[in-house]
């Protein structure tokens, strides 16, 4: 599959729907998703994926990445949940990153998904952290 990522600036406004089941047919019309990060600790970063309503937290070790593992409660599905959030360090900058990104994408749709494209386009938002 080849990824293309482009970087993009942020919306004043997002909109998406809780408990949104992922609408595969528009993913494959479109090949388009649209990724979004936010801080959770200086170094460690939350990545969120989004296409359509459908909006997930897409924080998934990646072989070669150095990510820090948490597990917390849901209190949504009662269940414990582990994110591995992606580590801001000096080997680890904004290009280490977009990297990061594309490999969590191609494994969300191909694995997870189970989705096949030729190609998928990859809406960064922000230019840094």
């Amino acid at each position: 599959m080849k990824i293309n990522l482009v970087e993009v600036a942020p919306p004043m406004f997002s909109e998406f729907q809780m408990f949104a089941k992922p609408d595969f047919e528009l993913l494959k019309e479109k090949k388009k998703v649209r990724v979004s990060f936010r801080k959770e600790t200086k170094t460690r970063i939350s990545t969120s994926m989004q296409f359509g309503q459908y909006r997930v937290k897409i924080n998934f070790a990646i072989e070669g990445v150095k990510t820090h593992e948490e597990t917390d409660f849901s209190f949504v599905s009662s269940e414990r949940e582990t994110s591995n959030y992606f580590v801001v360090s000096k080997k680890q900058d904004f290009n280490a990153y977009k990297d990061y990104v594309s490999k969590v994408i191609e494994k969300v749709i191909v694995n997870i998904f189970k989705v096949e494209l030729d190609e998928i386009t990859i809406e960064l938002e922000g230019k840094s952290f």
